[in-house]
């Protein structure tokens, strides 16, 4: 290859180096840049995870809670439908037994209008003729009331099984009532929780795709950088040649010189000053 062609090709060389050096610039800016991306959104990402195991806690502590009024309710109302189970039977039992005995009189009736004065005897300063005659009332219905005694313990069982009825729907309301207090004072932090594992698994998605171009600007980069290290290889074997290419003209214009001064010598022609130096070197 001629030395005109070595130079062309060497300057050829030169500028794809200069290309991809540039590009090779570009691609680790972009590399890094992912990176930093990904580096950064895995702090926020644990920053996140952190927050959401807290509110977690709070929530496991939550829901026990919610568990334990839930099963409480539940608890209280299946109470209820038992005992109204057996209040319907002993109902059934109180309308026999009324037939049978033909009673004409209501004890549930008479069981309110004693327990109507009674309270009116503890609770009112009446007058001695008022009181005693409110007390011959009393005693008038207790009589009245007790002639039947299989009655009597019949409407009693059925008064004091509807007020466990009673009992028990009140605190299935209380347990309710508690349970939607509860769910009212942890809305926020619910909502939070959904909020948080959302973004939390937006930023995981963001962080995955950031990872995933880390990689392809990584391989884009050594690609690039392969490439350079081979056209910096194949520009010094060019040197190389070029630099041989030198010293083969450098020494065939050494030899024509030597020649030159010696057929000056034999000719006994003047010599100039380079021809001295080339004497004065031999």
């Amino acid at each position: 290859m001629e030395k005109k062609e070595l130079l062309r090709k060497v300057n050829e060389i030169k500028k794809e180096i200069n290309n991809l050096k540039n590009n090779l610039n570009n691609l680790n800016k972009e590399k890094e840049s992912w990176f930093n991306k990904k580096e950064n959104l895995k702090k926020s990402l644990n920053s996140s995870i952190s927050d959401i195991k807290k509110l977690k806690s709070s929530s496991d502590s939550f829901n026990q809670e919610i568990r334990k009024l839930k099963d409480e309710r539940d608890a209280y109302n299946n109470k209820v439908k038992e005992l109204i189970e057996e209040i319907k039977k002993l109902d059934n039992e109180k309308k026999e037994l009324l037939k049978k005995s033909k009673i004409t009189y209501n004890p549930d009736a008479i069981k309110k209008k004693l327990e109507e004065l009674e309270y009116k005897i503890e609770t009112e300063a009446l007058k001695f003729d008022k009181e005693k005659k409110l007390m011959k009332e009393i005693n008038n219905l207790k009589k009245t009331y007790q002639e039947n005694s299989e009655l009597k313990k019949l409407f009693d069982k059925i008064y004091e099984i509807d007020k466990k009825i009673k009992e028990f729907r009140a605190r299935a309301d209380e347990s309710h009532n508690k349970l939607k207090e509860t769910f009212t004072s942890n809305r926020e932090d619910i909502n939070k929780f959904k909020e948080l594992s959302k973004k939390i698994y937006e930023m995981k998605k963001e962080q995955q795709n950031s990872f995933d171009k880390f990689i392809e600007y990584k391989n884009k980069f050594l690609e690039a950088n392969n490439k350079l290290k081979g056209k910096l290889n194949e520009l010094n074997a060019l040197q190389k040649e070029l630099d041989e290419f030198d010293e083969k003209i450098k020494e065939e214009k050494g030899i024509l010189e030597e020649k030159k001064l010696e057929e000056k010598l034999k000719m006994k022609k003047k010599l100039t000053k380079d021809d001295l130096m080339m004497l004065q070197n031999e």
